[in-house]
Formats: structure tokens, sequence, C-alpha cells
């Protein structure tokens, strides 16, 4: 195979995920003309203008080979692989337009905003950028390692990539300009707190208030007060997620709940939500802590399955299921089950979607009938009578007595 029947090839497995367009230039930038080609010329042409000319001029005139990777300021990123013929350079390969995150498009938005645009012309943008895939970074950086295969043969890691300077200064630069301050008693307050989410102490609510005395959060200029907020309990919930795996919770358990609260923080309309979020997060990591306390003499298969159910456990789950997951009969599993938590397989289930039930009706805005929807109960009936058998009062009496807006 040619270079150009690699790099179709290469297109064709990518689209079969992505709508990402792979377009190739000659070494002045003129675009040659593909048979793949996804996207107008025309199109190409105008996003490659936006910000793609300047980068990659400067990546050939400092003689570096690998790929660039550029990203611009409303969000839109672009893979650039170079093709040489010994010191000749052939052809640029780019690979793009993506957006990494989904708030990119919002980003475009608010750019739009500030300019006097025609209507026209902004629902032809809107279209344009409609078509780009949210692709997760660390994806685009194993397509600009396969994209520099495909055209040189020659294999590279991600830490061979280079990436376009942005204007202004470098922060590396400016190190001598930073004074050190004195945090005085933050770091003790902040080991004091990890310790008591490592053991499951229920008393660190106590030591999270004695930290916040100490420290607002990171120094540093933030654009609003939301943002400060959600910035700083993310920075919370990445230490919190750390020390409960020290404290026995699984790393996939773990990790999936910080995923799940990061996003529930980005979600987070004002600084209370925010706030609520962040204390059903040290909440769940506490009693996560404690379960595994007292998993002790569990044996490993069912402690495996307990973690299972807590990282699916907004998911249908059935005996079946679980039993396939331990590699065993449905029969010998819900024995060796009850025999060693104490309950049914049903029973625990139910226990778990109820303590989770109980934390969204307390720290979130969500409706009963979100909320039964999420921990799929399957009908808000039955949901309610589970929750009022387990608890001894309704939901919405729940919610009423323990809110913490």
């Amino acid at each position: 195979m040619n270079i150009q029947d690699k790099l179709n090839f290469f297109q064709q497995l990518i689209q079969c995920s992505y709508n990402l367009s792979l377009h190739s230039y000659d070494p002045e930038l003129i675009l040659v003309p593909d048979k793949l080609q996804t996207a107008s010329a025309k199109d190409d042409d105008a996003l490659i203008l936006l910000s793609l000319e300047e980068s990659i001029h400067c990546h050939i005139n400092a003689g570096i080979r690998e790929p660039l990777f550029i990203d611009n300021h409303l969000g839109l990123i672009w893979i650039t692989a170079f093709e040489y013929e010994n010191h000749s350079l052939r052809g640029i390969h780019t690979l793009g337009p993506a957006y990494s995150a989904r708030n990119s498009y919002q980003t475009i938005k608010n750019e739009l905003d500030r300019h006097n645009i025609s209507v026209n012309i902004r629902t032809k943008i809107f279209r344009l950028f409609d078509q780009i895939p949210v692709i997760p970074i660390s994806q685009l950086f194993q397509y600009a390692v396969m994209l520099h295969y495909c055209i040189t043969g020659t294999k590279i890691t991600t830490n061979d990539l280079h990436f376009s300077e942005k204007a202004g200064k470098n922060p590396s630069d400016s190190h001598e300009g930073i004074h050190i301050k004195d945090h005085p008693g933050i770091w003790l307050a902040e080991q004091e707190l990890m310790n008591m989410m490592r053991e499951g102490n229920p008393d660190y609510l106590t030591a999270l208030a004695r930290s916040a005395s100490l420290s607002s959060g990171p120094h540093f200029e933030f654009k609003d007060s939301l943002r400060q907020a959600k910035s700083t309990a993310i920075i919370l919930l990445t230490l919190c997620s750390r020390a409960a795996i020290e404290g026995g919770v699984s790393p996939s358990a773990a990790y999936t709940l910080n995923d799940y609260y990061i996003q529930a923080i980005e979600d987070s309309k004002n600084i209370a939500e925010a706030s609520n979020v962040c204390r059903n997060m040290m909440e769940d990591y506490v009693q996560r802590v404690q379960q595994e306390k007292t998993k002790k003499s569990i044996s490993g298969p069912i402690r495996s399955i307990c973690d299972y159910i807590a990282v699916h456990i907004r998911e249908k789950l059935s005996i079946a299921q679980l039993a396939a997951q331990a590699g065993y009969t449905e029969y010998y599993f819900s024995h060796k089950f009850k025999k060693e938590i104490g309950c049914s397989v049903a029973e625990y289930l139910k226990q778990e979607k109820i303590r989770q039930a109980k934390m969204m009706l307390s720290g979130t805005k969500m409706s009963i009938q979100e909320i039964c929807d999420e921990l799929s109960f399957g009908s808000r009936s039955y949901f309610s009578s589970s929750f009022q058998k387990e608890t001894g009062i309704s939901p919405s009496e729940y919610r009423e007595k323990n809110t913490k807006f």
C-alpha cells in the first residue's frame, strides 16, 4: 500500500466511530482533492484559516517532523502530520476538527455572540460546527500516533507529539516571579480530613470545617465565583476518591464515582448545587469505605460483585447477570452471596439503590420520577413502596426532612 492508500484506509477505520475528516495539502497548504472527503473544500478552508496556517508554518520552519497537535480559543482541535521525502516536504495531512468536550460548542456560541453576525451566516456556521465530533483527548493522541505511522512507517509515542504555542508568555518562564506564601495549618488539616476518609470516619465534616476555615481553595483568578466553587469541589473530589481507594474501595468503583461526581459538579447551576454535590460525594465515599471495612471476611468473588454493583447501581441488574459476572451458577451464587453478606441479592440491590436515592433526594433537585428512572426502579409506585419499607417514610417526606438546599 502506498501512503495515500494507507491514509484512505485509516480514515475509513476512524469513520466507523467518528465523522472525523482527514485532508491532505501540498507544502503551500493548497488542498489536494480526495474522493473520501466528507466536507466541502470551502468549509474546510474556512476552518483551516481560523487557526492552522501560522502554527503549521512555525512547526515546519523549526524543522520538526513529528505530528503537531493544534487547538484554538474556540476549543477546536486538529492533528497535523508531515510527509517528507529525504529533506523535502511533500505533503501536510490534517485530521480534524474535533471537540474534546461538549462545552466547546458553548464556547463557540459565546464567541459568536460577541460579534455582529447576520442570522444567515450564524446559521451556516452552526450547521458546520454541528457536524464536528466530540472525541476524548486521549483518543485524539492515539490518532496522532497512528497518523504519523501511516505516513512515515515510524512508531512514536504520545510523548513525541508537539503542541502549538499560544500567544503570550509561557508560564514556565515566570517562575522567578512566584512568591512563596505561608499556608499555616492547611496541610495538617488536609491530612486529618484524608485520614478520616480512609478510615470511613463519620466525623469527617468536623475536619472539613476545620480545613475550610484555613483555606478557601486554590489561590488564582477565576472568571466567576461559581467556577471557583466548581474547581475547588473537583480538587476535593480527587483527594477523596484517592483516599477512599486507600481505605479499601476498589479503584474501578472510585474512578467511576469520580467521573459521575465531576459531571454533577460541572452541571451545577449555582454554588449551592455544587456544594451539595460535594457533600453527597463525601458521604458516599465514607459509606463505601465503611462497607469495605465490614467485608474483611467476605470472599474475593463476592466482594468483587459488591464493587460491580456499586459501579452499575444505576442499571437494571439481574441475579443471572451477576452470577455470570462472578463465574457461578445462579443457584450457587445466590446461596453464597446470602451466606456471606447476610441478605439475598435482591435485598442487597434494593438497599444499595435506596441508599443512593436518599443522597439524591437530600442533595439534588431531581424529581422523584427522575430519581426513580435514574436508579432503574421500573415504576414510581414500586420505588415509593420500596423506599417507605426501607426507611419508614415516603421519598417526599424524606426530602422534606433531609434536604440540604
